[in-house]
């Protein structure tokens, strides 16, 4: 029996690609290359999407929760130097890694506008247009040292594709009820989940900063949003710790900041009922996750929960 289509949606399981990897700390040629190398791995394997984590070029600033101010100004005149501007010829070689792979690109860049930096995600069709750029609605704690706040067109982070309806969201803006909600409402079908390197409990840190914590947070979108969620995450290794600074003696009383860890990957791939589609990596592997999605799941979950559908009652909360 042939099913008839629904919709626009793909008539057969869409397979992707989903990144664990160490950003090539402040080397803007080295990210960019890393970043393509990755993007043809990625078409050699068949997948037609590849989602890449936050900030992967030129890398998470780790430093930013370990050093004072000044410190930081030092570090961050180095990580403007070796972000990325959209119209750049690093963002015209990644998009042309995208045509020649022929697949779609979800990227995490630190975005360099004139003398401001934005945490963005930029979407790339497999014909190496751009289908959408997005930055961070608000960057969270010491980040906004470093970044800027998105304008109002963030909110638009949801695109129709042959792959079916493809967004994104970055890091903590995976707990933020109406922004999720406004994703929803968009009728998301496959979600880039974009994460820096994120590590277990240090000292007095609060427990949502924690990857255990992530990691339920992105499970309870795609649950709510019925949505297949890629959850890319980075890596740091010795060479990061010393990149940002964060190897140091250990003076007796003083706590080490959460950053200074090896370690930090969560890649994995979950199904729109929330259970994880692929195996756990270690945290510091390195390398692609792959996997097929079957829309069925999709429809499969929705007929329990659609919040933005037949599981909702917006008269409750007009007025």
């Amino acid at each position: 029996m042939t099913c008839p289509p629904v919709d626009l949606d793909p008539s057969s399981p869409v397979k992707v690609a989903v990144v664990q990897a160490e950003p090539c700390w402040f080397d803007i040629e080295a990210a960019v290359q890393k970043t393509c190398d990755l993007i043809t791995e990625a078409g050699k394997n068949n997948a037609k999407l590849i989602a890449f984590p936050e900030l992967c070029i030129p890398g998470y600033p780790t430093f930013v929760f370990a050093h004072t101010i000044k410190t930081v100004n030092d570090y961050m005149l180095e990580f403007y130097r070796n972000s990325v501007s959209v119209e750049s010829s690093h963002m015209t070689k990644i998009r042309k890694a995208a045509r020649a792979a022929e697949i779609m690109v979800v990227l995490g860049i630190s975005e360099r506008h004139r003398g401001s930096l934005f945490m963005a995600q930029t979407f790339i069709g497999p014909d190496g247009t751009t289908l959408l750029h997005r930055r961070k609605f608000k960057p969270t704690g010491p980040e906004r040292i470093i970044f800027g706040d998105a304008s109002g067109d963030c909110s638009k982070n949801v695109i129709q594709t042959p792959l079916g309806r493809v967004g994104g969201l970055q890091c903590f803006e995976h707990i933020q009820p109406l922004l999720k909600y406004n994703t929803y409402f968009q009728g998301e079908q496959i979600h880039v989940a974009s994460w820096p390197c994120l590590f277990p409990p240090v000292g007095n840190m609060p427990f949502f900063n924690t990857v255990e914590a992530c990691r339920m947070a992105t499970h309870t979108l795609a649950v709510e949003g019925g949505v297949f969620v890629l959850l890319a995450s980075s890596i740091q290794t010795e060479k990061g710790l010393g990149a940002n600074g964060l190897i140091k003696p250990v003076v007796e009383g003083e706590e080490i900041p959460h950053t200074a860890a090896t370690g930090g990957g969560f890649t994995v791939v979950i199904a729109p009922d929330g259970r994880a589609l692929t195996e756990a990596v270690p945290a510091d592997w390195e390398g692609l996750v792959y996997c097929e999605l079957d829309f069925e799941e999709i429809y499969r979950a929705k007929q329990w929960v659609d919040p933005v559908g037949h599981y909702s009652r917006p008269d409750i909360f007009t007025h």
